[in-house]
């Protein structure tokens, strides 16, 4: 097999362990387990796992103490900030919506590149953006427009959603020099490390029994933190960033719309989510967006592979 087919399964397996993640969130939610809580677990057996190969990688790559405080604000930024936001929202909202929402960061992360890097974008990528973003304004504003004043809960949870989409296109802008200057190991380390310093503070908030809550939890309640922990953060993030080093930035960022479609399935059968009209239109509307800004002429696509 070669190395693009061994880079698109990489991706694939990427994108069915982080659609699965919306709903597994979701269902460990109804566990009992609150979304500080869930959090600070999660970074801890983050940390666990990935402190002896840290440890290792600094005494051979060491950094300069005063890098530290621009990697603890990016990780506020892109991990604490960007994963409350989407916790509790999920906390509001359906596992359905949220991952539809989260989906859509690239098409962000594009307009943002237009705007504050002077990236050029055609014509045609301009028009697949408005209507990529039209559907996700269905999206949010579905609960709505299917339940009236009554879904405002899930409202709110959508509009979270949207806000961690910006945060975490304003962590990929701003860090897109640190990047350059530090591997990704180290960002993602210092994530983990800088991510739990931040989280049990809220967690303490959030309960004040956090010990006796944790002592309490069930089989499922810790096999969605494992998920998370094992799955979504390190075997997700390593197989996305192999995938990367093998293909193109922008043929790898088309794997990442395919999470609603793992996430929809295990939605509707596990958590009994309803796939309504209005998400179907909402959603066919983000497809064709994102079809249109994608879309590079046959001769451009030939160029890119070279």
């Amino acid at each position: 097999m070669n190395q693009r087919l061994l880079a698109y399964a990489a991706l694939i397996i990427t994108v069915v362990i982080w659609g699965v993640a919306g709903p597994v969130i979701k269902a460990t939610f109804n566990e009992g387990l609150t979304p500080f809580t869930f959090l600070t677990l999660r970074f801890l057996l983050n940390v666990l796992i990935i402190s002896p190969i840290l440890f290792f990688y600094l005494k051979r790559h060491p950094i300069r103490w005063r890098d530290t405080p621009r990697l603890f604000l990016l990780t506020f930024l892109g991990t604490t900030l960007t994963l409350t936001l989407i916790f509790l929202g999920l906390e509001k909202t359906t596992a359905l919506d949220a991952v539809l929402i989260i989906a859509t960061a690239p098409i962000f992360i594009v307009v943002a590149g237009a705007i504050f890097l002077k990236e050029k974008i055609t014509s045609l990528e301009k028009v697949g953006l408005m209507v990529a973003l039209t559907g996700v304004g269905i999206t949010i504003i579905q609960p709505l427009l299917e339940r009236g004043l009554f879904a405002q809960e899930n409202l709110v949870g959508n509009l979270l959603i949207l806000a961690s989409n910006i945060t975490w296109t304003a962590f990929t802008i701003i860090s897109k020099e640190d990047l350059k200057r530090h591997s990704p190991f180290l960002i993602t380390g210092s994530a983990f490390i800088f991510g739990l310093l931040t989280f049990i503070p809220l967690a303490i908030i959030e309960n004040p029994n956090l010990i006796e809550t944790v002592r309490n939890l069930g089989p499922s309640a810790w096999a969605g933190v494992f998920y998370m922990s094992v799955f979504s953060s390190i075997v997700a993030y390593f197989a996305y960033n192999w995938g990367l080093s093998k293909i193109e930035a922008s043929e790898a960022a088309l794997f990442l719309y395919l999470e609603p479609v793992f996430a929809a399935p295990l939605a509707y059968i596990w958590l009994g989510e309803a796939i309504t009209p209005t998400f179907l239109i909402g959603a066919t509307v983000i497809a064709a967006g994102v079809i249109l800004t994608e879309y590079r002429p046959p001769r451009v696509a030939h160029l890119r592979h070279r």
